[in-house]
Formats: C-alpha cells, sequence, structure tokens
C-alpha cells in the first residue's frame, strides 16, 4: 500500500519562488496516467526499485535508485516502476521567477532528465537540509527557503556533470561511522584517521564539527524513542553514548527546547495529521 509522508506544505512562497511540497512516497507507483504536463518544477529521487522515464521530446531513461528526476513545467511526461512494482521516492514541487530565470539560461534543461545522485545517503540528506521546515509565511523564511532551493540545483548541477568524488564517499562514510559509534573519537578510529585529522576533514566537507552532526543524529534517535516507546531517560542515555540521564537531559533541552519528559508528553504517541495520507499525484 502507498504511503506518503509530507515534509513542508507551503501555502504561500517568495516573490522570487520556493518550495510548495516536499514528501516522501512509500511504495509509490510513480504517475498514475499514461502522462500529463505539470505546471510546475518536480524534483524526484528516487531511494528504492526502478523503472522508466519518458517525455515529448523522445527521452526514454532507464531509473534506478539513487537516480533523479527533473521534470520541468509543460513537459509532457511519464516515469515510474514497471506495472505490478513499486518504489520509494521523495519528491519536490518547487515554482516561481528565479527557477524559469535557471531554465532560461539553460542551467535547468530538458535534455538530460535523468541523472544520478550518489552515494544516496549523502543526497539524502542534503535535499532535506535543502527542504527546511514549513515557514508559515515568514517573510525572510520563505526567502531562506528559495535559497536553499538554488544551492540544491546548484550542487545537483555540478554533480551531474562529473562521477561523484572520492570526498563525498568519504563524508557518506564518516557519516554512517558517526552514526554507528559512541563518540566522535571511536568514529575516527574506525576510519583509521586520528580524531583531530578526522574532525577537521569532516568540518571542511561537511560545514559543521563531526560533534555536531553526531549530536544531531542522537537528538533525532532520543525524539524517535521518546515518541514511540515507553523506555526510561536512563535507557535512552546509554544507548546513546551518553554518560548520565543528567547529561542526556539537558544536552536534550538545549537542542530540542523541552526537557526529555515535556517533549514526551507533549509528543506521545501522537501521528502527525498529514502523514501516511495518499498523496496528491498532480504534484509528484
Amino acid at each position: 500500500m502507498e504511503e506518503s509522508t509530507f515534509f513542508v506544505q507551503n501555502l504561500s512562497i517568495s516573490p522570487i519562488g520556493g518550495i510548495r511540497i516536499a514528501c516522501f512516497v512509500k511504495n509509490g507507483a510513480g504517475v498514475l496516467t499514461p502522462r500529463r504536463t505539470l505546471p510546475h518544477y518536480t524534483l524526484v529521487y528516487v531511494l528504492r526499485g526502478g523503472g522508466r522515464y519518458f517525455d515529448e521530446n523522445d527521452v526514454a531513461r532507464k531509473v534506478r535508485p539513487g537516480d533523479a528526476i527533473l521534470v520541468l513545467p509543460g513537459i509532457e511526461h511519464w516515469y515510474g516502476p514497471p506495472r505490478g512494482e513499486r518504489w520509494d521516492e521523495l519528491y519536490l514541487v518547487f515554482e516561481g521567477p528565479v527557477f524559469d530565470l535557471w531554465r532560461d539560461n539553460d542551467c535547468l534543461s530538458s535534455n538530460s532528465p535523468v541523472f544520478p545522485l550518489r552515494p544516496t545517503e549523502y543526497w539524502l540528506e542534503r535535499i532535506k537540509r535543502a527542504i527546511g521546515a514549513s515557514h508559515n509565511g515568514d517573510p525572510k523564511k520563505m526567502l531562506g527557503d528559495a535559497l536553499r532551493m538554488q544551492g540544491l540545483l546548484a550542487d545537483i548541477g555540478s554533480t551531474a556533470r562529473s562521477e561523484v568524488s572520492t570526498e563525498l564517499l568519504w563524508l557518506e562514510q564518516a557519516r554512517l561511522a558517526l552514526r554507528n559509534s559512541l563518540s566522535v573519537q571511536d568514529a575516527a578510529g574506525a576510519m583509521g584517521m586520528a580524531y583531530e585529522a578526522f574532525r577537521k576533514k569532516f568540518r571542511k566537507l561537511s560545514g559543521q564539527p563531526p560533534g555536531r552532526y553526531k549530536t544531531e543524529v542522537a537528538m533525532e534517535q532520543a525524539c524517535e524513542m521518546l515518541s514511540t516507546s515507553n523506555v526510561t531517560l536512563k535507557h535512552i542515555a546509554n544507548n546513546l553514548g551518553y554518560c548520565d540521564e543528567y547529561h542526556f537531559s539537558k544536552q536534550f533541552s538545549k537542542a530540542v527546547g523541552w526537557s526529555p519528559s515535556e517533549y514526551r508528553a507533549r509528543i506521545g504517541k501522537r501521528t502527525l495529521p498529514i502523514q501516511n495520507q495518499r498523496h496528491n499525484r498532480n504534484y509528484g
């Protein structure tokens, strides 16, 4: 069964443009009509499964996990897995005059609508950073939304014209090591590097210290455990590598704004009302 989780749904965007919708689709069937034409730009990143893409310009391409599809306004097209099969995708709907300018200057082209974005974990996180959060009509946040999307397109354009560098492969491995290790020192050891060399290289490639990245990952995991289970704070602290419950609670409060107990009481096991709803196939 197809499941959809919306990351953002913005009713308004900045005067220069921005992201309207960002949605993850599990067990999706792709485009459900034989052909369609959209009034906006759509970026589809395929995470699992494979299929085909074709359009009015007689462009036909295979699609594999880690491939992105860029659909431009006014281009009749179709994409999806073979009949009877399913795939997972993350898609963005964006629009605005700034992106029309990109298209007018051939920075967005329908000649190469399918291109690889690998390593998948790196690009999935990169796309999520560009998505950000719903801005609720805040003018500054709307502008930031448009700027992040342009930054993503610039990075995609650069990567699409060349093979993934060894530095991006190293960064993917380093992030995995940080996720699977109790400390940055342990992650550096797993990568066969001294701590200081690891720290400097990670910061250079990712733009943030490895300790901050690991804290962000730990807080995401903590939020998941607090909202979906009844395990004790001591168990969560031990599982995430904190020396005791006090230090975990202090870090969590600083990062999230609520104490772990407050977060659990407020969030509980609620499900966002927009999750697991079948998404509008006129978009993705």
